[in-house]
């Protein structure tokens, strides 16, 4: 299994994450999305017309998937999803979302102007599991080498 460390280093790389949820008629909705992580919770942009923020709000478990499909590295974690709609309270981890994939952020009033209007919302995801933790998925190699 890889340390701690070497995890942390693979998820604060901009790259996206796969959030599987369950539809009410029990089949599986998974989509890619950017995310940041800060050592205890996974943290997703979402909006309040997307069909994730339906799931999540009617059954909070989840599955993540953050791989590296060239090196064959991936942390795959189960957990459960609260849905954040404090947009103001939220702002410093959607500014934490943006700035770790690269992209300019506005003063605080114009993003969280920006975020109402599209109507954004944040899922906060806690890893849970017997290991309460991440778990490494190991392919052709070492997460990460």
């Amino acid at each position: 299994m890889a340390s701690t460390g070497k995890i942390e280093a693979f998820l604060a790389e901009p790259r996206n994450i796969v959030v599987a949820g369950v539809r009410r008629d029990g089949s599986p909705h998974l989509s890619p999305n950017w995310f940041y992580w800060d050592g205890q919770r996974f943290y997703v942009s979402t909006t309040r017309h997307r069909a994730k923020y339906t799931i999540f709000r009617r059954d909070n478990r989840a599955q993540l998937l953050v791989d590296d499909c060239i090196s064959y590295r991936a942390v795959l974690v189960q957990g459960t999803v609260e849905v954040r709609e404090d947009i103001a309270a939220e702002l410093p981890r959607f500014r934490a979302i943006r700035e770790k994939h690269g992209v300019a952020v506005p003063g605080d009033q114009v993003q969280l102007r920006g975020l109402i209007q599209e109507g954004r919302v944040l899922l906060a995801i806690t890893p849970t599991g017997p290991s309460v933790g991440l778990n490494p998925i190991q392919s052709r190699g070492a997460l990460p080498a």
